[in-house]
């Protein structure tokens, strides 16, 4: 299981490692920046967090989006099978199952998720967080 700021770690070191790329035209824009785009992504403002994860030819009734424990748990998948006669049979599985720590400073039950198009948004507002203090008693 990763925490959110692991994951973040992750982007900023798949972006700074420039081996990881190929340097083929394709991906290159008219600037010749290069261009990819990862399967997931997770950006932070003041405000909240927000995640992208693609999914495609998932259904969003194939998608399940819960909160176990203070852990964000995504799971979700499909299985097709297509076969005609005297025709090889066509087979597609996808599966997904991702856990993630969340931090203290959100809001768990305002944790708003979205399909569309092939694409899983997640959108968990920040929160404010109280110290904890708490007396010990000495003895």
């Amino acid at each position: 299981m990763k925490t959110m700021r692991q994951m973040l770690d992750t982007m900023d070191r798949l972006f700074d490692d420039a081996f990881m790329f190929p340097t083929s035209s394709r991906g290159v824009s008219r600037d010749n920046q290069l261009q990819v785009r990862t399967p997931w992504d997770i950006m932070e403002n003041e405000k909240e967090f927000k995640m992208r994860f693609d999914m495609p030819g998932i259904s969003k009734e194939d998608v399940k989006v819960s909160v176990e424990d203070g852990v964000l748990v995504i799971k979700g998948g499909h299985k097709k099978e297509e076969s005609e006669k005297d025709s090889w049979s066509a087979r597609s599985y996808s599966n997904y199952n991702t856990r993630l720590a969340l931090p203290e400073n959100c809001e768990m039950d305002k944790i708003k998720a979205e399909l569309k198009n092939g694409v899983l948004n997640i959108t968990i507002p920040k929160g404010k967080v109280e110290p904890k203090i708490m007396d010990v008693n000495v003895e």
